[in-house]
């Protein structure tokens, strides 16, 4: 059916460009995000988590111009919750490949999954609904709350 692949590729568009505004908002000359300790106040969920995977390539979404369709996805373990509530045991997050954002950190946590207990660290489940499509995604960029642990942090 024609129309809905080109339902599901306007779809995937909107997503891409939502991902690009909402992590790109600080580099492009806008103010800068609040500190964390700010963000944490305003965060309706935050968990405590680990990295399963961390993949970085190609999204799979088809555009009509040359837009970039390379994304991160991490998908995290919930150890607990220490915010709000979620039910959940696993998550996925989204992010688009521009700074600002956590990648390094994110990168570093895969690294350590299952070392002696320092694989965890804090992080905000903020989610982004798409439009009236009912569809919705957990987003990573710099400005929602994150906290890694010191020795991702500041290595000595």
């Amino acid at each position: 059916m024609p129309g809905a692949s080109s339902a599901r590729m306007q779809t995937g568009f909107h997503a891409i460009f939502i991902l690009l505004v909402l992590c790109l908002r600080p580099a492009v000359g806008m103010p800068r995000c609040p500190p964390q300790n700010e963000l944490l106040a305003k965060a309706k969920v935050v968990v405590e988590a680990s990295v399963k995977s961390l993949f970085i390539g190609e999204s799979g979404l088809i555009v009509t111009n040359e837009f970039p369709t390379r994304m991160i996805r991490a998908d995290l373990e919930i150890r607990r919750v220490i915010k709000g509530e979620f039910a959940g045991k696993e998550v996925t997050v989204y992010g688009a490949m521009f700074p600002p954002g956590p990648y390094r950190e994110l990168s570093l946590m895969a690294l350590l999954a299952g070392y002696d207990g320092h694989d965890t660290f804090e992080w905000e489940l903020s989610s982004y609904e798409i439009g009236d499509t009912g569809m919705s995604f957990f987003v990573m960029s710099d400005c929602i709350y994150y906290k890694f642990p010191d020795l991702i942090t500041n290595p000595q």
